[in-house]
């Protein structure tokens, strides 16, 4: 067994250690040693990173109660050195995970729901209860637990033998036996956990609930504590600060201006869309015309679906094949069709010849084309029928 350090202290930052064992493994360098400070990935936390010896930690695990270090060097067997953890990492999956505990008690107390899944990881976390929550519901926990952290409330991390635990009520995803590590929010929470954690809520700093979303039954609440809330409110106020000024308003009012413009742009994109099929209507006239045995179109800009569209126009008021080109020279979109001619075989040759990527129906086919639209326009008369 390797002596676990950061159970007495989750605030150690540096220990000494012998080393017992250095070996190659499909993972690096793994070392055991007899004791450590270095958190080893488990219960939904990530493992501790630091210096080992002068070497870099990268990983840290445990199995059958002995922790291996993965390093990038090898380490003398029966030398001591010397453990630096990298604390900022530490302290935050602190925060985060203390906050975690704070709010799935919460859940549990107030709606009886578990937590049936924790994720933590560098960027975010979040928590999967076994029952429906509202946004609403979620907000109210979520001013719960920060009540929690002005409060400063101490955290008690114990544990308890297979005699002791008999006489306290505790969460846990699984039935334990043996010597229980409980973790306790006095007034909001007791939970089995194997983790590291702060010595008082103060410490958590902030807990901000930024999604809630329905996951296989349940409920899934992206959570952020400590800096990563912090920050990421800072960054929103940034933005919508931002987006105030843009738009001439206050912040209180930015989603009823934004609500507005919103349906202005649907409006006006109604009134495009009929404008061009009037400009599309009148300019088939002459695009029809054409001498040529099928008929070809150039449109430097057509935007949204306005590609197709002209091409199903030209379709319909004539029998030949058409090919309607769009965009800059070397990066085109096409659309091809027939209104009684399958033009498959046709949009293949156009696709290898101009290493293109398309396909669709018999009567009409979409993509795009690299090459140049004078080239393009020769070769489809020359081999229109296919």
């Amino acid at each position: 067994m390797t002596k676990k350090l950061y159970y007495e202290d989750s605030y150690r930052t540096h220990f000494m250690g012998k080393v017992l064992s250095c070996q190659e493994s499909k993972k690096g360098i793994e070392v055991i040693l007899d004791q450590t400070a270095f958190y080893p990935e488990g219960g939904g936390q990530p493992a501790d990173r630091g210096i080992l010896g002068g070497a870099q930690v990268s990983d840290v695990f445990i199995k059958d109660e002995v922790i291996y270090h993965v390093v990038d060097r090898t380490l003398e067997v029966g030398t001591e050195v010397e453990g630096i953890i990298d604390f900022e990492r530490r302290f935050d999956f602190m925060q985060q995970h203390s906050g975690e505990h704070i709010v799935s008690g919460l859940v549990n107390a107030k709606y009886g729901y578990n937590n049936v899944g924790f994720h933590l990881s560098q960027d975010y976390m979040t928590c999967d209860f076994n029952g429906e929550l509202t946004k609403e519901q979620v907000q109210e926990i979520e001013m719960l637990a920060n009540e929690s952290i002005y409060k400063n409330i101490a955290v008690d991390c114990t544990i308890y033998n297979d005699q002791e635990i008999k006489e306290k009520p505790y969460r846990s995803k699984l039935d334990l036996v043996g010597d229980v590590r409980l973790v306790t929010v006095p007034e909001y929470d007791t939970c089995a956990c194997c983790g590291t954690h702060v010595k008082a809520t103060g410490e958590i700093g902030l807990i901000k609930c930024t999604n809630v979303e329905r996951h296989r039954g349940g409920t899934r609440v992206t959570m952020l504590c400590g800096e990563r809330a912090f920050k990421d409110t800072q960054q929103k106020q940034e933005i919508i600060a931002e987006v105030s000024q843009m738009l001439s308003a206050k912040p209180e009012v930015i989603t009823t201006n934004l609500a507005k413009l919103q349906q202005e742009l649907s409006e006006m994109k109604q009134r495009v869309a009929s404008l061009t099929n009037e400009l599309f209507d009148y300019k088939s006239e002459d695009y029809i015309k054409t001498q040529e045995p099928a008929i070809y179109v150039y449109e430097k800009d057509l935007a949204g679906d306005a590609l197709r569209r002209l091409c199903l126009m030209l379709v319909e008021k004539t029998d030949k094949k058409v090919l309607v080109v769009t965009g800059e020279e070397g990066n085109l979109k096409y659309a091809l069709g027939a209104k009684s001619m399958d033009v498959r075989s046709l949009n293949q040759c156009l696709t290898t010849q101009f290493n293109g990527k398309g396909g669709g129906k018999s009567e009409l086919c979409q993509g795009n084309l690299t090459g140049n639209e004078a080239e393009i326009h020769s070769y489809y008369l020359l081999h229109h029928e296919g």
